[in-house]
């Protein structure tokens, strides 16, 4: 008996049907593996407003609860090396956003100042390459944000939402406007959002640390203020706004979840500055410029790493665009470190991060004629060197110049710590906390970080530590020419940019040399 070909049997045209529908069937399939592989990751970043590198409870501060900062910590990285550029708010965030040391970036450089427009972002660029973009709450700021000047360098906003808040917090919703932003995105683009708390800036409700359970008798007290019930209690007010931060960033998280896009996320925690006390926000001691960083990319990296790589502020930028698969303009200055994130070990993973640079110039105007307080710093190892470059000048503001932002001695956020050290200076055991933050200081400082945490023991004078401040001059130094730094040069360009704080007297959003101001 003949065998039956069965493939004869099939009409052809119904042949042609069915293997134009398997292969069509076959390469959707292939193509939504491909989509799948190829989906670029979406970016959280979770930026605090004055928050120090101890303040968090998984970093073993007992008091304060952050269990949502702590869970990205617990199931991401941790950096316990993590430095911005400058202590100050805009510069800080200028910085961040264009992946470049302050001292590039003109009158960007400066609080109250204003991001030239000729300096791109990594958001900008993050959009021009198919990322859907926003922000809430504070984004880069306070600056100009007009023409000639950055108008917005990060994205769109989203603040309409608002909600009840207690004293001194915002009343924007930001995680419900973050939800807000997810709703009305194109689900099929990757996105990039920023949360910029307003919080924990000053000013707080006095009291309400305590109000909400603190223990203030246990709160530690860092060894450059006095430790007293007024400090105390400041810093537990303080705790609070951090906690306030955080309770936002456990309801984005829950988004995210509910989204099912927590897994394709980068979930950035840090801060732009240190806390708004004396001798830290505005300084360039540790509790100035040393910052958490937390970062949770789902299954990508490995949960419950400890890094000890320096990472300089300006390295978001290149290390996102990166992990965003978008080439890195060449005038960035910062070092992606992306391959530390993916090492998937603890420890020091790069030898060559092992330092950091900081800067200071103009934080609040509050000496005659607006004039900046110059520093420059490196960080290497446990080593910490300082060039104050006009050590003639008040390094918090002139004491009998009133600031028209925070009052006298400007460069230091007005609060109960502050108010305290100016009112009871005439008493010894007060005067040693006001002279470290306010007093004049010498050319140059040198302190071990790890034998003197607070910075409190300047080495720099003394002979047996002479050669070892001469290396790290020479290496600061040697990183300022090449990144062209203009006081290499002699140069201070700082000195007549404007300040465009809109808060007083018009007169000061002129050029300084163009100012009649008594």
């Amino acid at each position: 008996m003949k065998k039956m070909n069965l493939f004869y049997k099939i009409p052809k045209a119904l042949f042609s049907m069915c293997f134009a529908f398997a292969y069509i069937v076959i390469l959707s399939l292939f193509s939504g593996c491909q989509s799948k592989i190829e989906k670029k990751p979406n970016i959280l970043f979770c930026i605090a407003d004055d928050q120090s590198f101890l303040h968090t409870s998984f970093q073993g501060t007992k008091i304060i609860r952050t269990p949502n900062i702590d869970r990205v910590a617990y199931n991401g990285i941790v950096f316990q090396n993590a430095y911005c550029n400058v202590s100050s708010c805009s510069p800080s965030r200028a910085s961040i956003l264009t992946g470049k040391n302050i001292w590039e970036l003109e009158e960007g450089g400066l609080l109250f100042g204003a991001l030239p427009k000729k300096f791109n972002t990594f958001p900008q660029l993050l959009k021009q390459n198919g990322y859907e973009t926003g922000f809430t709450g504070k984004g880069y700021g306070p600056a100009k944000l007009e023409e000639p000047f950055q108008t917005k360098p990060i994205a769109q906003s989203y603040n309409s939402i608002t909600m009840d808040a207690p004293e001194g917090i915002s009343n924007i919703d930001y995680s419900g406007n973050f939800k807000d932003f997810l709703s009305k995105r194109d689900e099929q683009k990757p996105f990039f959002f920023w949360y910029g708390g307003h919080e924990p800036h000053r000013g707080y409700k006095q009291g309400i640390g305590a109000e909400s359970g603190m223990d203030i008798s246990k709160i530690e007290v860092p060894g450059f203020l006095p430790n007293n019930e007024v400090v105390r209690s400041d810093i537990a007010d303080y705790y609070y706004e951090i906690e306030w931060f955080d309770s936002h960033l456990g309801r984005m998280i829950k988004i995210l979840e509910e989204a099912g896009e927590l897994d394709n996320t980068i979930i950035i925690t840090t801060a732009d500055n240190g806390m708004p006390f004396p001798r830290a926000k505005s300084s360039s001691y540790e509790y100035g410029t040393h910052l958490p960083l937390a970062i949770y990319w789902g299954n990508k990296i490995k949960a419950g790493l400890e890094i000890e790589d320096f990472i300089s502020f300006i390295d978001f930028a290149p290390t996102l665009l990166e992990v965003a698969g978008i080439d890195i303009p060449e005038a960035i200055t910062g070092n992606s470190f992306l391959d530390v994130m993916l090492a998937n070990k603890s420890g020091q993973i790069d030898s060559t991060r092992n330092r950091v640079f900081t800067a200071f110039e103009r934080h609040t105007y509050c000496r005659p004629d607006g004039m900046p307080y110059p520093i420059r710093t490196i960080q290497k190892g446990d080593w910490l060197y300082m060039v104050n470059f006009e050590p003639n000048r008040w390094p918090a503001g002139d004491p009998d110049f009133l600031s028209p932002h925070q009052g006298f001695y400007g460069d230091i956020d007005a609060g109960p710590t502050r108010d305290y050290l100016i009112s009871n200076n005439d008493e010894p055991s007060v005067k040693y906390y006001f002279d470290l933050s306010m007093a004049k200081r010498p050319e140059t400082e040198l302190y071990n970080i790890k034998d003197d945490p607070y910075q409190l023991n300047n080495l720099a004078s003394k002979p047996e530590y002479s050669d070892l401040g001469k290396k790290m001059q020479i290496e600061l130094f040697d990183y300022l020419k090449k990144t062209n730094d203009p006081r290499m040069e002699g140069l201070s360009p700082w000195d007549n940019y404007p300040y465009f704080f809109t808060g007083y007297d018009k007169r000061y959003l002129k050029p300084i040399g163009e100012r009649d101001i008594e």
